[in-house]
């Protein structure tokens, strides 16, 4: 007979095993209807399979991973597909709680994610997806290889929801980057706007630029670009009727 002790015990270490999975098991699926994420299958972003020729992905749900050299820093644990080395790294003072994600009581919390392999020569389209808990993601921060995105945005946001730290706003996002060649290799920089944020996900694809972004609105700074250059061929306009 087991003693109540031994039960407990045992609670425990079930209680530690299930915590040990983020985001799909211990939240929503981010790919679920009328959630944020999108394949590069069905996205108005992508046109192409994961696992495509020339094509990059890599995704993370957890951050416990003992497999990748080196400390704070994890393997994907979803999947990855053309590849020749793909990892998440994170500073001092961030840490894996007990969910799987990647949090700190204490520092803004800053994150790497590193891939390197063979694509299309280009033009190629690339694709940031991520996941928040609580305090939310700097959107200044978001960068690849030094340069920000061609177009960032919120694709979901649900407030009060009922996480495994208590209620919580949860955030998922897109940025997106069209590059007109490939890279040697790609490093996505982004950062919290303080501590206290949960990363919960991490997906990234590289692929065929298919040209624009149905139903994605342009940079605020092409539209800016677009306003002024109607302005002054308005103004030139009326200098001609004047004449």
């Amino acid at each position: 007979m087991k003693t109540t002790h031994q039960l407990t015990l045992i609670a425990g270490l079930l209680s530690l095993s299930g915590a040990a999975f983020a985001d799909i098991t211990n939240g929503p699926n981010p790919y679920a209807a009328g959630y944020g994420f999108d394949t590069p299958t069905e996205a108005t972003w992508g046109g192409w399979t994961r696992g495509d020729a020339g094509t990059l992905y890599a995704e993370w749900d957890t951050f416990i991973d003992s497999t990748y050299p080196g400390t704070r820093t994890a393997a994907p644990d979803v999947g990855s597909a053309g590849t020749s080395n793909a990892n998440i790294a994170w500073n001092a003072g961030t840490f894996a709680a007990g969910s799987g994600n990647l949090y700190s009581f204490s520092v803004i919390e800053d994150f790497t994610a590193s891939l390197s392999g063979s694509t299309a020569s280009g033009p190629l389209r690339v694709a940031l997806q991520f996941e928040t808990w609580g305090v939310q993601m700097d959107y200044d921060s978001i960068l690849l290889n030094g340069a920000a995105p061609t177009y960032v945005d919120t694709t979901y946001f649900e407030a009060n929801y009922a996480s495994s730290f208590g209620p919580v706003d949860l955030v998922q996002y897109l940025a997106i980057w069209d590059l007109p060649t490939a890279a040697a290799s790609y490093a996505f920089d982004f950062n919290s706007t303080e501590h206290s944020m949960s990363l919960a996900q991490v997906a990234i694809d590289i692929g065929p630029s298919t040209g624009p972004i149905s139903g994605v609105p342009l940079p605020a700074a092409v539209w800016m670009f677009g306003a002024g250059l109607m302005s002054v061929l308005g103004v030139n306009r009326k200098k001609g009727l004047a004449a």
